[in-house]
């Protein structure tokens, strides 16, 4: 078997180039051959994924003679130097959909793959169908790429015609399958849903002293769409605030995340801002937390969750489409995982200012909750937690995915 990868943006950066770079792990931990295609500056070419042989990555530059702008990113807010969707002019988007195409060929007809896992319900899924319309295209959706559907409206049509021509496409949960059923022209049986996975061998809980303050971690991009700033406010009126630690870990390359960082220093809440790190970093950073948050008001299935989970950690999260049903019930009476209702958005990640404080509040109340179980040494039985992520591992991803690579 051997496996073409195929992502338009940068590997390791984003939810979806973790994705990539642990399937392309599991594969090569099955001796599979693999290969890559990704999107990457002509300045940075390492693609940061282990054990690729150099003659199986298939960059298509950006930041060059033939594509003179940024990578372009599936989300608006990228964790580095990109180009949004909306902004490629026709002039721009002939020369991505030329640069890919030709990529993609180099790709085939050296490496000559039995199946493309292509990350995005968007135009490189296309592109590929359109030029070899008999390899099997198994699709990947992140949620961001249902947003860009609203977000790029030009290139919606481009995209509807193509997404149908593809083998499976995998939803992250049962809410993103029925919404790719609706919005997409595809047949019910070509939509799975694979949810998504992590990696007990790097992230998984460590025994050490207690904190002298409540260690709180949020990871993601810094921005306003993540609720960065709703959680700032939220801490700031906890009752706890004056034992609690926070840790903001992630970059944000807009305004708005300047904005963001710049606040810091005026918080009643202790807050340590820590850019972005690798992920062996970010696991070894998460066994010594004690409570993640994730504020966002727009996620697919977001890992962190996961991850923050195995290692321990207790969550706080909003109540995202989908994710309750994927983590279950005996998370939530573990006391592992919390949700926060969403407030209402008038757009895909936008809520209704008349919403905030209440959900500020509602955020406060639940960081208060898990505050007083930490002040209080309440046990908290990680080994229960722990097997019921036993089937959300990448290697069972990986498993869920190999049923249609044939």
């Amino acid at each position: 078997m051997r496996i073409l990868h195929a992502l338009s943006q940068r590997p390791g950066k984003t939810g979806s180039g973790v994705f990539l770079q642990q399937l392309f792990k599991t594969g090569n931990e099955q001796n599979l051959e693999q290969a890559v295609i990704a999107g990457v500056p002509f300045s940075e070419q390492n693609p940061d994924i282990e054990n690729l042989k150099a003659q199986n990555f298939y960059p298509v530059l950006f930041e060059s003679d033939e594509l003179n702008f940024p990578v372009v990113g599936m989300s608006d807010v990228m964790p580095y130097s990109s180009t949004k969707y909306s902004d490629l002019d026709e002039k721009m988007y002939e020369k991505y959909e030329k640069a890919f195409k030709k990529v993609i060929k180099k790709a085939v007809v050296e490496f000559k793959p039995d199946v493309v896992i292509c990350n995005h319900i968007w135009l490189l899924c296309g592109y590929i169908k359109d030029l070899f319309p008999n390899l099997k295209v198994l699709v990947l959706c992140h949620g961001t790429d249902m947003r860009q559907l609203e977000r790029s409206p030009r290139l919606v049509p481009i995209v509807k015609k193509a997404v149908p021509k593809c083998d499976y496409i995998f939803a992250l949960n049962s809410a993103q399958r029925e919404e790719i059923v609706e919005l997409h022209d595809v047949k019910d049986s070509q939509v799975i849903t694979s949810g998504s996975g992590y990696n007990p061998n790097m992230f998984f809980p460590i025994k050490r002293e207690k904190n002298k303050k409540i260690k709180i971690a949020y990871v993601g991009k810094i921005c306003n769409y993540k609720g960065v700033p709703n959680l700032l406010n939220a801490l700031d009126k906890s009752k706890n605030y004056k034992n609690i630690e926070l840790n903001l870990i992630g970059h944000g390359n807009v305004e708005e995340s300047e904005t963001i960082i710049k606040s810091l220093s005026k918080r009643k809440t202790e807050v340590n801002y820590l850019g972005a790190i690798s992920q062996d970093k970010l696991a070894v950073f998460l066994q010594t937390c004690d409570v993640f948050i994730l504020p966002s008001f727009f996620e697919g299935l977001p890992l962190v969750v996961i991850e923050a989970l195995a290692s321990g950690v207790k969550v706080i999260c909003t109540d995202l489409p989908g994710l309750d049903e994927f983590m279950g019930e005996e998370l939530k009476a573990l006391g592992a995982i919390r949700y926060v209702k969403m407030p209402r958005l008038k757009n895909v990640d936008t809520p209704y200012a008349e919403d905030i404080e209440a959900f500020e509040r509602e955020l406060s109340q639940k960081i208060d909750e898990v505050s007083v179980e930490f002040l209080n040494d309440n046990e908290y039985k990680i080994d229960e937690v722990l097997s019921h992520l036993d089937d959300k591992t990448w290697k069972g991803l990986f498993h869920r995915l190999e049923k249609y690579f044939k």
